[in-house]
């Protein structure tokens, strides 16, 4: 039985990035990039409107930091996954971040096999939790 793909929102705001990530996610079997947003507030609208199965979430933006779009997820009834990439290396970020539920962490620059890794165990763990089995 074939499993719909899971579907992706990238929030990065280098574009340049964004287009790497989008790169990234689509070489990964099982996923496809549904948006690509460069600002938090674009961020907020096309995860609410597209409830995407992940984010791909930066943490450092011009207008603010990644923290609080992660914050307002959490606070929504949709369940939404998040994988964090970041160039922060300062624990009390990371920390702060995986207390507020993301699945993972991988820290900038990005390199493919750290980021096939982290889709990859997202997608099993995606797997078992709609199968019904044992984690």
């Amino acid at each position: 039985m074939n499993m719909p793909l899971l579907r992706v929102v990238i929030v990065e705001d280098d574009p340049r990035i964004s287009e790497l990530h989008r790169r990234f996610v689509e070489k990964v079997p099982g996923f496809e990039v549904v948006a690509v947003a460069n600002t938090l507030a674009d961020a907020e609208e096309m995860v609410e409107v597209l409830v995407p199965d992940l984010v791909l979430l930066d943490l450092f933006f011009p207008e603010g930091n990644g923290l609080d779009l992660l914050r307002s997820l959490r606070r929504g009834a949709v369940p939404i996954d998040v994988i964090l990439i970041t160039a922060a290396r300062e624990m009390a970020s990371l920390q702060e971040a995986l207390r507020a539920g993301v699945f993972d962490y991988i820290v900038k620059p990005v390199f493919f096999p750290r980021f096939q890794d982290a889709l990859e165990k997202f997608r099993d763990y995606h797997q078992r939790l709609k199968s019904g089995g044992s984690l």
